[in-house]
Formats: C-alpha cells, sequence, structure tokens
C-alpha cells in the first residue's frame, strides 16, 4: 500500500504493468545482447554479479536519458513484472510507452550531448559556440539517423557551415579537421606525422596530409567565410613547399578530383564509412561500449591502430554485427543495455586485467547530467514562462560551465575539486531545495497526510539516489529527527532538509554505479 501510495502522490496517472507491457513492441536488441553475453563467457568467463534493480533503473536512465529517474518512474518500473529491465530499456531507447515523447527528446538530446565530446574532447579550443552542432546531433538521433550516415555528413561537407559548423569550431584549418576525422571515425591520431613521420606508428607525413587534402578547397582560417579553391585543387595541398595529393589511409594510391564523377570528399565518405572498412565499425562500437560500460573493450579508443590482432578480435565481429544491423545506433544501445555485462554491479577486476575491458564500472555524470538529475529530483519548474525556472535563468549555464572546468577525458575519471563541489554544497540551487518553504521536493514529502516518517526518509532516498536507505542510515536518520523534533515542527522541518542536503552532496548523488 505503500508503494502504490508514493507512486500515485509523484505522478497523476499510475500505469499498470499490463498497460505498459502492452504499450511496447516487439524487444529489439536481444540477440545481439545474446552475443555478447555468450562470447563474452566464452573468452573472459562469468561476469560480475547482477546489480539489483534499483540501481539498473537508476543506471540506464542516466546512460540512455541523462538524467535519474522520478519516483514515480521508479514506481512503475517496479510493477512491471519479471521482464521490467527489458521493457525499460525499450521504453528508453526507442521512446516507448506511455512516457514516449519525454523519452525521445530526452534520449536524442543525451545522445547529441555525448557525441559533441566525442567530437569536441573537453579542453579543445574552439570557435564559437557548439550549441548548433549538439543541436544538429539531437536531431539526427531524433530522427535515428543511422551512425554511418552521421559521420558521412561530416565528411561531405559543402562548405564550412555544414554539419553544426563542426570545420569552424575545430579551427577552420584541413589539417585541424584531418585530425579530428580520423581520430573520431576510425580511432587513430595521425596529428604527430603532422610536421614529421610519426615517432611511435607507422603514419607517415604523406598519410596525414593526403587525408588533409580532402578539405584543401575549405575556407581556411582568416579567408573570407565563401572563400574556396577551384574544385580541382581540391584533391591536393600544399604544406612547406610540397604539394601533397589525397590518399585514403592505409593505401599508396592518390586521388585527384577528376578521376570519377562523385566529389571527391563524397569518395572519403563512401570508403571511411564502409561496412568493409573495419576501423571505421569497430570504433563505432568501440565508442557505444566505453559509451554504456565506462571504458572501451579495447581501452585506448582513439589508438586502435595500437592494438594487438588478439585485442581486436572481439571488438572486430562486434563492429561487423553493428554494420550489418545498418548502423543502428539504438539497437546498438538496446543489446548492451540488455546483456548481463552491462547489468552487474560496478567494480574493478584488478586480477584479471583481460576480464576488466568487460566489467561496468562506476561512472562521473557529465555536468549536463548533473543539472538535469537535479532538476528531476527536486522536481524544479521546467516552464520558460516560470521565473523561478532554473533551466532558464542562467542557473543551469553556471553550473555546467562550473563542472565543465574539470570533465574527465573518459566516462571514468573523476577531476572535480573544491570550487565544483562548493558549487553543488552553496548553489542557489542546493539552498532552496533545503529551504521547507520554497523547495517542491520537500513541501511533496512534508505535507502528505499518508506519510510517516520512514515514508519521507525513503521517498528523499529514492527522489536523490534511486534507491532505499540501509537499516542503519534508516535508523541513523530516525534518530537524528527524533532529536530536532524535541525542539518544535519547525527544527524538524529543518532536519528534513538537512538530510536532503547530505543526499544531494554526497558522492553517490554525481555518480553512476
Amino acid at each position: 500500500m505503500r508503494a502504490l501510495i508514493v507512486g500515485v502522490f509523484f505522478c497523476a496517472t499510475f500505469f499498470t504493468a499490463d498497460v505498459l507491457a502492452e504499450t511496447v513492441g516487439d524487444s529489439r536488441g536481444d540477440e545481439l545482447a545474446r552475443w555478447i553475453d555468450d562470447s563474452g563467457k566464452k573468452i573472459w568467463g562469468q561476469p560480475p554479479q547482477p546489480c539489483d534493480d534499483l540501481a539498473f533503473a537508476r543506471r540506464v536512465h542516466l546512460d540512455v536519458v541523462g538524467r535519474v529517474p522520478s519516483v514515480a518512474e521508479v514506481r512503475d518500473f517496479q510493477s512491471l513484472g519479471d521482464n521490467r529491465r527489458n521493457i525499460l530499456v525499450e521504453q528508453l531507447v526507442f521512446g516507448e510507452g506511455p512516457r514516449a515523447p519525454k523519452y525521445q527528446r530526452l534520449s536524442s538530446n543525451q545522445l547529441a550531448r555525448h557525441w559533441r565530446r566525442v567530437l569536441i574532447p573537453p579542453g579543445t579550443t574552439v570557435l564559437g559556440s557548439p550549441a548548433l552542432l549538439e543541436q544538429y546531433l539531437a536531431d539526427a538521433f531524433e530522427s535515428r539517423t543511422a551512425y554511418d550516415e552521421i559521420i558521412r555528413g561530416l565528411v561531405r561537407l559543402s562548405d564550412s557551415s555544414a554539419a553544426g559548423g563542426y570545420y569552424q569550431l575545430v579551427g577552420a584549418l584541413p589539417e585541424n579537421y584531418a585530425g579530428h576525422l580520423s581520430r573520431v571515425a576510425l580511432g587513430v591520431r595521425i596529428e604527430c606525422a603532422q610536421c614529421h613521420d610519426h615517432p611511435f606508428a607507422d603514419w607517415k607525413q604523406a598519410d596525414f596530409w593526403g587525408l588533409a587534402a580532402f578539405f584543401g578547397d575549405m575556407a581556411r582560417l582568416g579567408d573570407d567565410a565563401s572563400a574556396s579553391k577551384p574544385a580541382d585543387e581540391a584533391a591536393s595541398i600544399m604544406y612547406e613547399n610540397h604539394q601533397y595529393p589525397a590518399k585514403f589511409l592505409w593505401s599508396d594510391q592518390t586521388l585527384t578530383s577528376k578521376q570519377e564523377s562523385a566529389p571527391i570528399r563524397s569518395r572519403l565518405a563512401t570508403w571511411m564509412t564502409s561496412k568493409d572498412n573495419p576501423n571505421f565499425a569497430a570504433t563505432a562500437a568501440n565508442r557505444i561500449w566505453e559509451f554504456l560500460i565506462g571504458h572501451g573493450a579495447y581501452a585506448d579508443v582513439e589508438n586502435l591502430d595500437l592494438a594487438i590482432p588478439a585485442e581486436r578480435e572481439w571488438l572486430n565481429r562486434l563492429g561487423q554485427k553493428f554494420a550489418d544491423d545498418g548502423f543502428d545506433t539504438h539497437r546498438m544501445i538496446a543489446a548492451i543495455c540488455k546483456t548481463t555485462w552491462y547489468q552487474a554491479q560496478s567494480e574493478e577486476i584488478e586480477a584479471d586485467a583481460e576480464r576488466e575491458q568487460f566489467a561496468r564500472t562506476l561512472k562521473v555524470l557529465s555536468p549536463e547530467q548533473v543539472f538535469d538529475s537535479l532538476e528531476q529530483s527536486l522536481i524544479l519548474p521546467v516552464s520558460r514562462i516560470d521565473p523561478a525556472a532554473s533551466r532558464w535563468t542562467g542557473d543551469r549555464t553556471q553550473l555546467v560551465n562550473r563542472l565543465s572546468e574539470t570533465v574527465g577525458a573518459t566516462p571514468e575519471d573523476y577531476a572535480s575539486g573544491i570550487p565544483q563541489a562548493l558549487m553543488l554544497m552553496n548553489g542557489k540551487m542546493t539552498s532552496d531545495a533545503i529551504d521547507p518553504q520554497r523547495s517542491r521536493l520537500l513541501r511533496a514529502v512534508l505535507d502528505s497526510p499518508f506519510f510517516e516518517t520512514d515514508d519521507r526518509i525513503e521517498t528523499l532516498y529514492l527522489a536523490v539516489l534511486t534507491r532505499l536507505p540501509r537499516e542503519d542510515e534508516s535508523e541513523m536518520l530516525a534518530e537524528f529527527l527524533n532529536q530536532a523534533s524535541k525542539s518544535d515542527d519547525a527544527a524538524r522541518q529543518r532536519a528534513y532538509g538537512e538530510i536532503l542536503w547530505a543526499l544531494l552532496n554526497s558522492p553517490e548523488f554525481v555518480l553512476c554505479q
């Protein structure tokens, strides 16, 4: 009865398991999920123990839609029956069920934010705002554009403002763009071959400038925005008095713009994203694996060329399956989320370095995930016309900018320091959240006539950490509240605010287990 009351209280409509199940279509990604499980067990042995349902619900919500679940979403998930995990994955990934429009929007935005950071890693100096690039990616993911087509759009540039202005953002130089594309799409870093042959790899200077030559007709930094070279010069580029012809990586054949009727960058896009290009498919699959598991199946996702054949064997097979499935990002994400490896407890397996690449590890929330989770947990207003909506008042921008100062290179890196911690501890959002008169969450918890002390504590834990309090936590907090109630009712209400403050500022809140 208590669970039903809490569920009704936080959601106007309580969906039953039967209604939710009927809204979801046929399962997708199941076959690939079974293959990942079976092949992983043959190579790396049994996965760690599975995480509990609430940990899974928090994990998949953060990964797929970019925020923690509401108390109502948790209650609905618990009512789904034995197949609840797969049903939840399909609702979130494919935007189905009673909350379909919301999940479609949130999922597209979450994927766009992640891939924007792949395209422009933290610490990269950019020319302008990446907002247009992020919107370009969000539109692509919302329309279910295949991953290879998204990358082709970044390669087949008609001008420097195409594809969300990515070319301009990374410096409006062919050599900059070549370095980023090879890293993002092929998992190789050839920038070190710009001035000389690579000292630690087989890349030659001709390889780097041969790739840059595909963009030799693009307006360079400082050129007029509409400036471009004649089309027949796009097949080569000049560097230090040497003319480098366009060429594909891993090939000695040079290209000219007049060899075929297709535009030269279209030919590059076709070659780069071909399902027969093992580096493209494997890199794409490895990036999705890192996005969900926390690290790549081959850990160094941007130096895949350094992997030995044994390290690439399983990843190449996963990449080929991704390619054979039409580079469907959503089905790949659903498949991984359904595996026992994704649903296992987060842990480090130091005794078996090979198996560690399959283990789910702790991930750090992105700045946007932190804000969106605060917004969800605290039941903040979201309307543009609401003067208290932190999303539109500048609070979100301030928080995201401060947290972005210390974003790590991988999902596992936790680099936040004192300024970021103080921002969360003492920021306006947190201050309002613990004020019994201003906090929507506290008012909902305190004013419910059905709630006892344990109900209120349980609801705060579910709203913030998506778990129930442990027995020792419940006992400690109940005693804390009893002591506060000896003063007056106002002191007891403030005590609930202090409990909420502690939950919001715990390391657990900014981690995805």
